[in-house]
């Protein structure tokens, strides 16, 4: 096992990770005894779901330009609990957020040819921005101004 654990904190100080992918990982290398080796990396700070989620929230917001809705199901998929998820999500900077709607918004609407009527180009807009995972009020609102 320490052989095991010794790899695998190696891993785990290289980028921020989650109970899911250490899981994930220790599994894939064929190791057993995840939960004991999960809970001694959860008592040394190597795994920090809160921290974690922080992490993914900024850099996804930020570098990733994803929505909320792609943020939070991506935090879904990794089991990080309902409660910490809210407690990321609120340090996205709203003002950043929007900029970036706004950005995504229009590098689309640049890519769009303009022989179709508005109403399609709208459409285009607007399922685009639902895949990036940002709210339709917010969308709507962008198109309709």
């Amino acid at each position: 096992m320490s052989d095991s654990l010794s790899k695998i904190k190696n891993y785990c100080s290289k980028k921020e990770v989650c109970v899911f992918d250490v899981n994930k990982k220790l599994i894939s290398w064929g190791i057993n005894e995840t939960d004991e080796i999960i809970q001694v990396l959860i008592k040394n700070s190597f795994i920090d779901e809160k921290r974690y989620a922080y992490a993914y929230v900024n850099d996804h917001y930020k570098i990733k330009k994803w929505g909320r809705n792609k943020i939070k199901a991506g935090l879904k998929e990794k089991n990080i609990p309902k409660k910490i998820v809210e407690l990321a999500m609120s340090s996205i900077d709203t003002k950043l957020y929007l900029q970036n709607l706004e950005s995504a918004y229009q590098n689309k609407l640049k890519l769009i040819l303009k022989k179709e009527n508005r109403f399609v180009e709208n459409e285009k807009l607007k399922r685009h921005l639902l895949s990036r995972g940002y709210e339709l009020d917010l969308i709507l609102k962008l198109i309709i101004d």
